[in-house]
């Protein structure tokens, strides 16, 4: 519920994401106000990170 002058861009974003080790395919907003990527981790599988728009934290993850 954080006002979006608050949110991490989403350069910032990547540059958190990237020391993951995953690859980023689709990155986007979600309605819930959280950033949501598609991609694939350092072996290859399919996964879905939700991650707080402000502190840039995992939410939720999944490996599809």
């Amino acid at each position: 519920d954080e006002p979006q002058s608050k949110w991490l861009t989403k350069a910032e974003m990547m540059e958190r994401i990237a020391p993951m080790g995953h690859r980023v395919e689709v990155f986007k907003t979600t309605k819930g106000n959280c950033y949501e990527i598609y991609g694939r981790d350092e072996s290859g599988k399919r996964l879905e990170i939700y991650f707080h728009p402000v502190t840039g934290e995992v939410v939720k993850s999944s490996v599809l």
